[in-house]
């Protein structure tokens, strides 16, 4: 009787999902708000509801959440009339959504709670699967911790189950991030080494890159360095396949401060460098980026570089007026300047007693003990140190006294020692 009806609200319903699925939501909505008016002709209650829940959950991705509320509402009460579980389920769930978006998160709890329960053993499982996954988050956004993670591990258990890898191997990085803020580090580790197998078993490079990289991130709050860099290193390998310029330079510039950790300047130069000519945009991130370049340029005594990327940050810094910035630029600045002057001072005085106290491009002692106590009075022990073991070699290659320079690197190591146990 209404077969044309039907096959043209079909039509719209699929035309819908595909751009709700392909980010479109306005075209989304208009397409099933067509859909709504031709279901309400055919005045089928499963499928009015149907389609009030998908054109509500398109109205959540545009932010228009009254009306979202509104649409899941209707739905779950055509749905209880009819006693149609799965359509309850959704539609709780739908509601849940919505008070997320709120930051309603007690209610959005209880919502989900309520999806899950009246969810029917007969319905496809892994849907379940992303009701408990679901709530897990929002219990992580409550922090409370215990309750998050019985709800992943359920979700995981189902995934597990229905030999769903991917969903497992996720499931393993959101409990691997909550055992890390919850300090548990040895089983955040431990699950997400979990991640990256699963991921590896189903060629998942995108998801394998993610996981890596936040292995990485576990490591290097742990200090445990040698091991961020090789994870680190391993995700920007992959990052090259697929990501977009934005991410690709993120992963460079993590793997450029692990790399200055480690005490590979070189390569931290170089990783720093890429992460610079790939990042999109011209702003604080890029700033830093440009100021942390300057500073390693002048540890390696490339001055003229050296004041080319402080000169960039500094401009940045001033446009954004970022003025602590601003200041450490300028200081930095005025440190390379008479680095400089000392360096040309010391050149005409090869005869001078302290003429051996150079390095190469003619860096003088003093020079290295200043750079050192710069770095130092702002907390980067780690470029103090190296700083301060550069001092340490000039003075013993000099055949000087250097006591005072061997107390200054134990006052130093103990500093980051210290850093590491906080």
């Amino acid at each position: 009787m209404y077969e044309v009806e039907l096959t043209v609200w079909r039509n719209l319903m699929e035309d819908g999902t595909q751009c709700l699925g392909e980010e479109q939501y306005a075209k989304a909505e208009n397409y099933y708000s067509q859909a709504l008016m031709l279901a309400d002709q055919l005045s089928v209650p499963e499928i009015v509801a149907f389609t009030l829940r998908l054109l509500a959950t398109a109205r959540v991705r545009l932010g228009f959440y009254e009306l979202a509320e509104e649409g899941f509402q209707s739905a779950l009460r055509i749905c209880q009339e009819i006693q149609n579980a799965k359509g309850i389920s959704e539609a709780w769930a739908g509601l849940a959504s919505v008070a997320v978006k709120r930051g309603k998160f007690q209610a959005a709890c209880q919502d989900y709670e309520k999806a899950i329960a009246v969810y029917p053993t007969t319905s496809p499982p892994l849907r379940l699967g992303m009701l408990y996954a679901d709530l897990g988050q929002v219990y992580a956004a409550l922090a409370d911790w215990h309750k998050a993670k019985k709800a992943y591990e359920q979700a995981q258990e189902i995934c597990r189950a229905n030999g769903f890898l991917k969903g497992e191997g996720e499931l393993d990085v959101l409990i691997g991030e909550l055992c890390f803020r919850q300090k548990k580090r040895e089983e955040a580790t431990q699950n997400l080494k979990h991640a990256c197998w699963v991921f590896i078993q189903i060629l998942d490079v995108v998801a394998l890159t993610n996981a890596l990289q936040y292995l990485a991130l576990l490591y290097f709050e742990q200090n445990e360095m040698r091991s961020a860099f090789e994870c680190q290193q391993r995700a920007v390998a992959l990052c090259l396949k697929f990501d977009t310029k934005q991410i690709f330079s993120e992963s460079c510039f993590f793997l450029s401060k692990i790399e200055q950790s480690i005490n590979l300047v070189e390569e931290a130069k170089y990783y720093l460098d890429l992460s610079i000519r790939y990042y999109p945009e011209q702003d604080f991130e890029m700033a830093l980026r440009y100021q942390n370049l300057a500073n390693l340029l002048h540890l390696t005594m490339d001055y003229s570089m050296a004041e080319q990327y402080y000169l960039k940050s500094l401009s940045l810094f001033e446009t954004l007026g970022e003025q602590s910035h601003i200041g450490e630029v300028c200081e930095s600045l005025t440190l390379l300047k008479e680095t400089l002057q000392q360096g040309e001072e010391h050149s005409g005085k090869l005869e001078a007693p302290d003429a051996k106290t150079k390095m190469q491009g003619g860096f003088p002692l003093d020079a290295m003990i200043r750079l050192a106590e710069f770095y130092e009075e702002r907390r980067s022990y780690r470029e103090a140190l190296e700083c301060y073991w550069k001092a340490l070699e000039m003075g013993r290659n000099a055949e000087i006294a250097t006591g005072w320079i061997e107390t200054r690197v134990q006052k130093v190591s103990k500093k980051i020692r210290r850093r590491r146990t906080i």
